[in-house]
């Protein structure tokens, strides 16, 4: 099967026809598959990084080069995995460059809803997906102390729902290295809410320490 033929199957890759028609020069399909991915990658680079305006520009960069570089892309993955590690990569890049300072968490609240940056980006669309929104004080300062490996399969998976042969593929490890990630991620977001007064149902249990038992998102 060639490039184009695989690229071409829609059954495979919900995005194969708007990569067609931006590849012939088409600014529509370009526009569509923006709105198609904007909030994910958002909210992928504001839940790893922690600082709106960052997360902004890591998103708006990826775009950028992504759209550059559609050509490169051979159809030999989804291109929304193909696009989320160019994400991945542009967070990264940035966490090397630099270290976020915190934020307040009531203005990270209000620059990350609606009309905050990915509202602007967005060119007045909707901006972040309520359901990948509102997490807790603690539970977001619990995230950015992970480590950075840790962090993103965590985000990957848990907060915005890839599944763990697709954020392997994202962050170019093994499934068995996400799925490891992200339980002991897990444990260490479970103990810091509960340093702090949270009381989490099951905590306890002993399948809840068990990774073989215990390797769904809930």
């Amino acid at each position: 099967m060639s490039v184009t033929e695989r690229v071409a199957d829609t059954e495979s890759d919900p995005d194969a026809t708007l990569i067609e028609r931006a590849r012939e020069g088409d600014s529509e399909a370009l526009t569509d598959l923006y709105r198609r991915h904007e909030r994910r990658a958002y909210n992928l680079a504001l839940r790893t990084l922690g600082d709106p305006w960052d997360a902004a520009d890591v998103a708006q960069e990826a775009f950028i080069k992504a759209f550059k570089n559609l050509d490169s892309f051979k159809g030999e993955a989804r291109f929304s995995t193909w696009f989320h590690r160019i994400v991945v990569n542009a967070a990264y890049d940035h966490l090397r460059r630099q270290r976020p300072e915190p934020m307040d968490s009531e203005i990270l609240d209000d620059l990350s809803g609606p009309s905050g940056p990915a509202a602007v980006v967005a060119t007045g669309r909707d901006g972040i997906d309520p359901a990948m929104d509102g997490l807790s004080d603690p539970l977001r300062d619990a995230l950015m102390r992970l480590n950075e490996g840790f962090r993103f399969a965590v985000v990957l998976c848990d907060l915005l729902g890839f599944p763990y042969g697709e954020a392997a593929e994202i962050l170019e490890v093994q499934e068995g290295t996400i799925k490891s990630r992200i339980f002991r991620a897990r444990e260490a977001l479970a103990a810091a809410l509960i340093e702090v007064g949270y009381e989490l149902p099951g905590a306890a249990t002993p399948d809840a320490r068990n990774p073989e038992r215990d390797d769904r998102v809930t």
